[in-house]
């Protein structure tokens, strides 16, 4: 695969969202309602045990980008996965909703769907921010995480920084082809993402609690400014590991940002060493 095709499957993947079944995926599916009249929530559950692997997804992606991950998690505890409002299977808000209210969103659709904690939460991109938010307003719910990949706002700032106007530029020109085709719900993410970097600041300090933390470090030389944008987003996550006492920091170089999708093996084992320690009462190795 061209990295050129990588990208545009990406793009892709957040303007045409779809569920993607696997074997027994549409028994477990499930709605729920967070409150009366609110809109309807989906999300798949499957595996029994705690503490419960919970998933949260990145911009525009609904549970399916978890495919090669829960079910094999599944095998050892229970897992929970779902759509955030208009994204999938979920109905849409008419709220513009910042991180924090996603951290306060999916504590209500946990509760209403009966899924108690303690927690192993489990987030890829703006999801990786959204988790950190939640561990911060709920520390005694959250048992561990695993930070795939996180982004917040700060990156494409800084990305901008150090780029020349005329790379920005052609950068952006990718980008804003596809956004009249994205649905509402896609683009008020995005919006979530570029002003989050305040959320993710104010989520420290963290639980004590074991924190595993990815950093895919392949570069795409074809997409401009790729290059910088690896280089400055493990400037970050470095940054952040030292922010977090007794957190692992974990490079993988065959993944980009999909870090579930090109290596899911390190992210399954990452959760499952959680889950062991968290049971023995313990941290993890």
């Amino acid at each position: 695969m061209t990295s050129a095709t990588e990208f545009r499957i990406k793009l892709k993947k957040i303007l045409f969202v779809m569920f993607a079944f696997w074997p027994g995926a549409a028994l477990l599916g499930q709605e729920v309602r967070t409150e009366a009249e609110s809109p309807r929530v989906h999300f798949l559950e499957s595996g029994t045990g705690t503490p419960v692997a919970v998933f949260e997804s990145g911009v525009g992606e609904d549970l399916s980008t978890w495919a090669k991950v829960q079910p094999r998690v599944a095998q050892l505890t229970r897992t929970f996965a779902y759509d955030r409002p208009g994204i999938g299977k979920s109905e849409p808000t008419p709220q513009l909703r910042g991180v924090r209210d996603m951290a306060v969103h999916l504590k209500k659709v946990l509760r209403d769907a009966g899924v108690k904690p303690p927690y192993v939460l489990v987030g890829h991109s703006l999801g990786g921010t959204v988790v950190q938010v939640f561990a911060h307003l709920y520390p005694a719910e959250v048992a561990g995480l695993v930070l795939v990949d996180p982004e917040d706002g700060r990156l494409e700032k800084l990305l901008r920084s150090h780029m020349p106007a005329a790379d920005w530029a052609d950068r952006q020109k990718a980008v804003d082809a596809a956004l009249p085709s994205m649905p509402d719900p896609v683009k008020a993410e995005l919006e979530a993402y570029r002003t989050s970097g305040d959320a993710a600041e104010s989520a420290l300090p963290l639980p004590a609690v074991p924190v595993i933390l990815f950093t895919g470090t392949r570069k795409n030389p074809e997409f401009p400014g790729n290059p910088l944008e690896q280089d400055l987003k493990l400037q970050l996550h470095n940054e952040l590991a030292k922010t977090i006492p007794g957190s692992r920091h974990v490079l993988v170089p065959n993944s980009r940002h999909y870090i579930q999708n090109d290596s899911p093996d390190v992210v399954v084992d990452a959760i499952l060493e959680i889950i062991r320690a968290s049971r023995k009462g313990g941290k993890s190795e």
